[in-house]
C-alpha cells in the first residue's frame, strides 16, 4: 500500500495530536513537521523527523495538515495549494468560513490540489 505523506505545519497542541494520530494511521508517512524555529531545541518526539521552518522543505508531501493559529491558515494554504499540495486545516472563525472557502477554491482548482477547510478541532 502507498502511503500518503503528509506535513504536520505548526507544532503546538493542535499539532502534537495530529503528530500521535498520522503515527496509528496506517496509511499515511510523516515527510516533516513544519515550526518557525526549527533550529532551536526539539522536544524528544520529534526526533527521527525532519524539522523545517518551510514546508516546501520537505520531500514529496502530499497533504499538509495545518496546525497554525487560525489566522495564519489564509496564507499558508495559499502557498501550499499553489504548489500543488493538498491542504487540511481547522480554521474556526464560524463567519469567515464562506470568505476562506471562496479565496482558496479557484486556488486548489488551478493547481489541482484540493483544500479541505475547518475540519475541526474547534475547543467550543
Amino acid at each position: 500500500m502507498k502511503k500518503i505523506r503528509a506535513a504536520i505545519v505548526g507544532y503546538g497542541n493542535i499539532g502534537r495530536y495530529v503528530l500521535d494520530a498520522l503515527k496509528e494511521a496506517p496509511d499515511f508517512e510523516i515527510a516533516g513537521i513544519v515550526r518557525r524555529n526549527p533550529d532551536a531545541p526539539q522536544p524528544e518526539e520529534l526526533s527521527g523527523y525532519p524539522v523545517v521552518a518551510d514546508a516546501m522543505q520537505l520531500d514529496n508531501v502530499e497533504v499538509a495538515i495545518l496546525c497554525t493559529p487560525t489566522r495564519e491558515v489564509e496564507s499558508h494554504a495559499r502557498i501550499l495549494l499553489a504548489e500543488g499540495i493538498n491542504t487540511v486545516d481547522s480554521f474556526d472563525i464560524h463567519t469567515g468560513i464562506a470568505d476562506l472557502r471562496a479565496t482558496l477554491d479557484p486556488i486548489a482548482k488551478a493547481h489541482g490540489s484540493v483544500a479541505i477547510i475547518s475540519a475541526g478541532w474547534d475547543p467550543g
